[in-house]
Formats: C-alpha cells, structure tokens, sequence
C-alpha cells in the first residue's frame, strides 16, 4: 500500500507542475523598453555594380630591394613594355689597401639572370644586346625614385663595356670591363672600402638598358636578383711594408646586394586601352600600365544616391565589411595562368611627392594590415576579392565637397615582404612583370562592391 501511494502523490505533482508551465506566457518584447530607439540596430547588405574606369599609372615607384629588370617586350593588346634597371656597386671588403701603384689586369663583370618572363615560348632563349652605362647622379636623389625620372644626363652616354654584350635568358656571362671604368675602382682609398658612402660618392653605380625594341611581338623580361652579379678586379699588388712584390690578386665588388635597392626605370605601351566607360573586359598591366581605377567622386554619388533611394538620410551607417570582387573568364591557356595572373591585386591610393606634383607613389589601403582578405585571387570562383571596409567607411562618412583624386583606387598587383620582426609589409608590385584581362563593367559577371552595414537612427 505505501507504494501505491507514493506513486500517485509523485504523478499528482508532476500534473501540477506542467501545467504550471504550460500557464506562461514567453513575453519576446521584455527589455526592449530598456533601450531607446535611436539605438536599435537594423542589419542590411547592399551589392552594387561598380563605376571602374581603365587608367595608366605612368609615375610609380622604382626603388625595390630584391631585383633588377631588363629587358622589352611588344605584345599584340597591351603594346610594348621596356624596362632598365639600375643599382649600386658595393664593395665585398671593408678593409682593402690596394699598396703602392697597383697595375691593373684585367677587370669583368660576372651578370647574372635568375629568372624570365617572355610571351611565347619561342622567345624564351633569344638573344637580347645590352648595354651597361657608369652612373652620374646618385641613386638616393628622391626623383631617381620614380620610374619615368631617369633621363640621358644621369648617365654617361659612353659604356664601360669592351663591346655590347648579349644575353639569353639564363645562367651567367662574362662581360670585359673597359680600362677606364677598372681604374677607377683600382683608385679606391682604403677611406672608401671602410665607408661605402665616400665611395658612392664617387662611383654612384651602373645603368644597364636592353636594345630598342624591333617593333615585333614577342620579348623577354630578365629578373637579375641582388647579390648573385659580381665585378672582378684582376690587379698587381706591390706592398714593400708587407714584403709583397708583383702579387697578382683579385678584388670583388657585388653590382647589386641585399640592403642595397634597385631602381627599375620601365615605361609601358597600353594607354591606348584607357578607357572611361569600359565594356566586356577592363584590361590591368603592371608597372605604369593601364590598370582599373575607380573615382572617388564616383563611388561617393553612388552611395549618395542609394542613401536617398532608401530614405537613410539622418540614420548612422556603420560599415561592418565593404568588399571588392573583380572577376574574371576561365583562361584557355592554363600553362601561362602563373605568369600573367598576379597572385594579390589590391586597392591603392596615389601620393603625389611635395616639390613634384608629377611624380607619384601609389601605396595599399591601411585596411589590407587588419583583414585575410587581401586580394588573392581565387582559382575555384575565378575571382579576386578584397577587403576595402575603413575606406568605403570614411567615404560615406565624408561631404561630397571634400573629396579629391588623392582618394581615388587604383587596383595594381601587390607583392609582400617578411621584415626582420616576421611582418608582412605589403607594396606596389615593381618587381615582376604581368598582364591580365579581367570582366568589365558590361560582363554578366562584372566587378562589384558589396557592403554589409548597420543602421542606427
């Protein structure tokens, strides 16, 4: 019997309590009262077609710390590209005291080529005449920075070379250096060996430039990485104070090293793409070729006009992610896929210099250091995407009458380097050499800025 009645007294409050339960009501407006209404936040996402025009960029910079490049090329769309380099002579030793009236040899420059890009694979082993020029002004003159600055009088017009030398594409050659140029490396006072800025002063560096191009398609570009190029100096030492007579040694400079910049000076054929209202294709070159540039001016009417078209005037507008999307077709040659897509491409801005409103440099959007999307390409969505949320952010938050080309995007390939505290510090591509045709503003699959905002009222 006591079980019995346990059992029934245990179901008689469980009936109770569930229908206890079932009695409340769940209230979902409970502590909405708590908050004003001007801070209640609705969420939206907007896409828009983007007003992208094609642009030259003829003034970037020219400095870069990694390699030279040398060569020309012409191709059928984006017309002929040209590039010279120049770089410092460094010498290897800080302690060399050529003795009492050293009688020189020989001297030979030992040049280097690490890597190429060409346009077809014919032109991958043709021969290209070079010439190599003693630099006049130096190198660390803020217009030697850009690449359209150099002109025929920072350089003497006479080569240090025995003859014009030719290259292949690949490995290293020997090219004999005239008596005149050794000599004046033979000339170094053991003052310029312990200070290389006294001996920059003197010998500013070297200018190699490739033969005009003939006209014809096809080319090559010859990447010459810093530090793997050496002159060497073949000379007589005599130093009675050391028991040295008629000791014939040899001396090493690097033409080009790590910690010492190169400067590509280059200009490229493809203006005649530029292009205000572009159809199926927008074309990007780098270097100062054309690129997709986008006006500010235009992009603070088109969110102007869409604000008014939904009634937002008055509300705040917090961007919580503005992204870029330029698309692109499936290439048909897949071997060259790596060569002519750039693995980043990013919004930049261009900075003219103060005394030179002629000379520019273009820099990443300060954003590309907060996100993981930083313009790479995609190969599965055959798309790039980048992240530009603080700039659309201060574009909307900015009056029509403040805005200025200062502001304007310009989409170019971008490279990074690691720096001694394991950083990624992104930079204008000048280094290497691309072309690619991504979808216009008329493809079914065309460039996009998509925003994912906030309301407030």
């Amino acid at each position: 019997m006591p079980k019995k009645t346990l059992t029934a007294t245990l179901c008689a409050i469980a009936a109770s309590l569930t229908a206890a339960v079932s009695c409340v009501e769940n209230d979902r407006s409970l502590g909405s009262g708590l908050l004003p209404d001007e801070s209640i936040l609705t969420l939206g996402t907007k896409t828009f077609d983007l007003p992208v025009t094609n642009r030259v960029s003829p003034s970037v910079q020219a400095a870069n710390s990694i390699k030279m490049m040398v060569g020309t090329m012409t191709d059928p769309v984006f017309g002929t590209v040209e590039s010279s380099a120049a770089t410092y002579i460094v010498p290897y030793s800080n302690s060399t005291d050529f003795g009492d009236s050293p009688k020189l040899l020989s001297a030979y420059l030992n040049l280097s080529i690490d890597s190429t890009y060409y346009l077809e694979e014919d032109q991958k082993g043709i021969h290209q005449r070079i010439k190599i020029y003693r630099l006049l002004t130096s190198l660390d003159s803020t217009d030697m920075a850009f690449c359209n600055s150099l002109t025929s009088e920072d350089f003497s017009l006479e080569p240090i070379t025995v003859s014009d030398p030719v290259i292949y594409g690949e490995g290293e050659i020997r090219i004999e250096l005239k008596d005149e140029f050794a000599q004046e490396l033979l000339d170094t006072t053991p003052e310029e060996f312990e200070d290389i800025s006294q001996f920059l002063k003197r010998i500013p560096g070297l200018y190699i430039q490739t033969e005009p191009s003939m006209g014809t398609v096809g080319g090559r570009m010859n990447f010459l990485s810093l530090g793997n190029s050496t002159i060497n100096l073949n000379y007589t030492l005599n130093d009675p104070e050391r028991g040295i007579t008629d000791l014939d040694t040899t001396e090493s400079f690097a033409f080009g090293y790590s910690g010492y910049e190169a400067f590509n000076y280059f200009s490229t054929g493809s203006e005649s793409l530029s292009n205000e209202t572009p159809g199926e294709e927008l074309y990007i070159e780098s270097l100062s070729g054309i690129k997709p540039h986008i006006a500010a001016a235009d992009l603070k009417e088109m969110l102007d006009n869409w604000i008014q078209e939904e009634g937002l005037e008055g509300q705040t507008i917090a961007v919580s992610r503005a992204e870029l999307k330029f698309p692109y077709e499936e290439p048909v040659d897949y071997g060259r896929f790596d060569m002519e897509h750039p693995p980043y491409i990013y919004a930049f801005t261009r900075v003219p210099t103060s005394d030179n409103d002629s000379l520019y440099y273009y820099q990443p959007l300060s954003e590309v250091y907060n996100t993981s999307n930083y313009g790479s390409i995609n190969r599965s969505l055959l798309e790039y995407s980048m992240d530009i949320t603080a700039y659309v952010q201060n574009i909307i938050n900015t009056d029509s009458s403040d805005i200025n080309e200062d502001q304007d995007l310009w989409i170019a390939p971008m490279k990074y380097k690691v720096n001694i505290s394991d950083t990624r510090v992104y930079e204008f591509d000048n280094y290497n050499y691309n072309k690619t045709v991504l979808n216009g503003p008329a493809a079914e699959r065309r460039p996009t800025l998509t925003i994912t905002y906030g309301l407030m009222q």
